[in-house]
């Protein structure tokens, strides 16, 4: 991983997911960014430190003057954290959009499929009626043909 500085995370650019930032990335980039803070912090504890062991203990200062860089680096600090929660909040925000549009037009296409499938079953069950009724008229004809072929064979046979 690079180094995190304020150049990093003013030019950092985050791909697009579905039309969002990748959540997983941003949260790992804001970790990162917390994680520098840490080390950062650490170092300067640590230089105070080896400062203070090897120079002879200047005279005290003006209060605000030992807090000044300690306020200046806790406001960009702030700064950076309020700039990465608004990017967070952003993608969170962007990524329901999405997921909404997206189950928006889910529903939209399962409810033309739906009719599509309910005028597709309509249009068979006319047809299997429209079957049903034809059979019942070949049935009906078929029976009147027997009966007439029937009724041929009894005068036939009356013949002889």
């Amino acid at each position: 991983m690079e180094r995190v500085t304020v150049d990093l995370i003013s030019t950092k650019e985050f791909p697009r997911v579905n039309k969002g930032y990748d959540p997983k990335e941003v949260d790992e980039f804001l970790d990162d960014i917390c994680d520098e803070m840490e080390r950062m912090e650490a170092e300067i504890k640590d230089l105070r430190q080896q400062t203070a062991s090897v120079r002879p203990a200047p005279a005290p200062a003006p209060a605000a003057a030992n807090q000044e860089p300690d306020e200046e680096i806790t406001s960009q600090f702030r700064e950076i954290l309020t700039t990465a929660q608004q990017v967070k909040e952003e993608t969170i925000r962007k990524a329901k959009e999405d997921a909404e549009a997206i189950r928006a037009k889910a529903e939209a296409e399962a409810t033309e499929r739906l009719d599509g499938l309910n005028e597709e079953r309509d249009a068979l069950t006319k047809q299997i009626t429209e079957l049903k009724a034809t059979a019942a008229n070949y049935r009906q004809q078929f029976e009147q043909l027997l009966q007439a072929q029937q009724e041929a064979l009894e005068k036939a046979t009356n013949l002889f």
